[in-house]
Order: C-alpha cells, then sequence, then structure tokens
C-alpha cells in the first residue's frame, strides 16, 4: 500500500512542477506583460504588477504543497 502511495505523491508532485513552470511562463508572457497596459487596476496597481503579485502567493503555495508532498526527509516516503 505505501508504494502506490509514494507513487501517487510523485505523481502529485510531478504535476505541482509542470504547473509552476506555466504559471512563470504566463507571467513573463505578452498576456501578462502589455506594454502600456496599466487596466484593470486592484488597489491603484497597475495590471501587471498585481497579476505577477497572484502568481507570487500561487507559487508560494505550490511550493508548500509540494514540501508537504517530499516529507521532512526529502523523499516520498508515507511517514513524515
Amino acid at each position: 500500500m505505501s508504494g502506490t502511495n509514494t507513487k501517487r505523491r510523485r505523481v502529485y508532485y510531478n504535476l505541482l512542477v509542470l504547473l509552476s513552470l506555466l504559471v512563470v511562463i504566463i507571467s513573463f508572457s505578452p498576456l501578462v506583460l502589455v506594454k502600456d497596459k496599466v487596466n484593470p487596476t486592484l488597489f491603484n496597481m497597475p495590471f501587471a504588477l498585481w497579476t505577477n503579485i497572484l502568481a507570487t502567493i500561487i507559487l508560494v503555495f505550490f511550493t508548500f504543497i509540494a514540501g508537504r508532498l517530499r516529507g521532512d526527509k526529502g523523499d516520498f516516503s508515507s511517514d513524515n
């Protein structure tokens, strides 16, 4: 049973790595970094600033979850 749990943790971890790369690529793409675009604003911050702050918050959350999946020993064992 622990082998299945370890495989599942590895799959979730790899999925988080791919999602993190996707967030980074999108945050530096022309979808977010549009020249002279300040609207929509959030708390008087321009569009590119608040979307990158949001991307940073998402990456911190992904890092937290990935750390929980890896465990205290740095591996994928189920006994954290």
